[in-house]
């Protein structure tokens, strides 16, 4: 290939986004910037993946029913039912404030990636909540688990690193119990409040609440009603976290499989429910989430694997691990790679073949409207004139004059309907009048041109 340019670090060509896809907020931000911001904001939560632990401890120190007894009124839960209610609330509400900890995280990740970094597009936002994410969920299952043996065992990792295995294969096994009622808890309240769509929900009920429907306007009920996008940076890696769970205990505590399998086959409901009917897509990421989706699923696997090989030494099969595990995850690691060379890079860029299709097609379907045979290089024009020249020029430079809407889309009014005859006009004017234009400028310099 040929350089653009012969100095180095000057242009970053790529595919282009989807216009909907860029954040013209931050289209001016140089990339040097971005690309600093972004090392700063790795360092300070990869320091906060190490301190992950503190708050989970926290919670399960005070998300209990003793602790919540002592707020005035509350005793009454120690005693309620020979004490069941406090068994009850010992196993799941630490779970369900760890749950509602882990779904405040996406909310800090997309405004970090908003507002500090400005990334440029809204699937570049959205890739690294799901990398981000998906990464705290890990630390939220291997690193609060074997945070205090880590502690305490510390300087016998560094004099000995193969007792990170072993350290594994103790701490994990001890709260199966705990993950098979995260999944428990995930199945019978997380699936169904995605079916439930709280959010739409809330802003229906507080606009039934606070305002009357005769005294709103047709764009304010659109705004109520608005369509949702699919949050691909929230969505994943809630999966994929009962992707990794169940590798990881699959060889320890097979039970956990059936839990995990019903998950995804109500998961599976649902989500294909909401893609058909609820969800409306707002831009084209061309599927960039795939090949992410994919090494956070294998980097699942590389985990589970090495919580085998741990167990198995504790378990005395230190020959079978060694000889017959540890190649595991080397493999694993080895197939990310080739998936990354010859799929995710290559599917990123346009390749040769399909751009000399494309002019071939584009070449037959001049010749058809000519009547002419195929020449190469007749299609120019039709992929010119299939090319909107202001699709990537900022929407406020390009937008027409707004047309008024009526007071209800199904109760049209005539003066509504005179004042966008008349705006519709005037837009086609200016239309005509700016491709006048370009076209007289066009013509000016084919003159000029010796």
């Amino acid at each position: 290939s040929v350089p653009l340019t012969h100095k180095p670090n000057v242009l970053h060509v790529s595919v282009a986004p989807e216009p909907r896809d860029i954040r013209w907020r931050s289209a001016h931000i140089p990339q040097k910037v971005i690309s600093r911001r972004c090392v700063y904001t790795n360092i300070m939560l990869t320091l906060g993946v190490l301190l992950w632990s503190i708050p989970v401890t926290a919670i399960q120190a005070f998300a209990t029913a003793k602790q919540l007894a002592k707020i005035p009124g509350m005793g009454w839960v120690l005693t309620f039912q020979n004490g069941q209610l406090s068994g009850l609330i010992n196993g799941y509400l630490p779970v369900v404030a760890l749950l509602t900890l882990i779904l405040i995280l996406p909310i800090f990740f997309q405004a970090i990636a908003e507002k500090y970094e400005h990334r440029k597009t809204r699937s570049e936002v959205q890739r690294s909540i799901l990398f981000r994410y998906f990464y705290y969920q890990v630390a939220n299952i291997y690193i609060t688990v074997t945070a205090g043996s880590l502690w305490t065992s510390l300087a016998d990792i560094l004099n000995h690193p193969t007792y990170v295995f072993e350290l594994l294969g103790m701490s994990l096994p001890t709260v199966v119990g705990y993950f098979i009622s995260l999944l428990l808890t995930k199945i019978l309240a997380g699936l169904p409040m995605i079916v439930l769509r709280g959010g739409a929900l809330s802003r229906k009920l507080l606009y039934r609440l606070l305002f009357s429907t005769p005294h709103l306007t047709q764009r304010e009920l659109d705004e109520i009603h608005h369509p949702e996008n699919v949050q691909y940076g929230w969505e994943y890696p809630m999966q994929l976290l009962v992707v990794v769970i169940c590798f990881t205990y699959a060889c320890i505590c097979p039970v956990i499989l059936p839990v995990g399998a019903v998950f995804f086959i109500g998961a599976l409901m649902v989500y294909k429910k909401q893609v058909l009917y609820v969800y409306t897509p707002e831009y084209e990421s061309g599927g960039t989430f795939f090949p992410l989706a994919c090494d956070c699923t294998l980097f699942g696997l590389v985990c589970g694997q090495l919580t085998l090989i741990g167990y198995s030494i504790i378990r005395r099969c230190a020959y079978e691990s060694l000889f017959w595990m540890v190649p595991l995850p080397f493999i694993t690691v080895w197939v990310m790679g080739y998936f990354r060379r010859h799929y995710a890079r290559p599917s990123s860029r346009l390749s040769m073949e399909r751009a000399m299709e494309r002019d071939r097609v584009a070449d037959v379907k001049a010749s058809m409207k000519a009547n002419t045979d195929t020449i190469a290089g007749s299609g120019v024009d039709v992929l010119r004139e299939q090319f909107n020249k202001e699709a990537y020029r900022q929407p406020v430079l390009t937008e027409h004059i707004m047309e008024p809407l009526p007071y209800r889309r199904d109760d049209p009014d005539p003066i509504t309907e005179e004042s966008c005859k008349t705006i519709r006009k005037r837009n086609r004017m200016l239309a005509m009048k700016q491709q006048h234009r370009s076209h007289g400028f066009a013509t000016y310099l084919s003159e000029e041109d010796p």
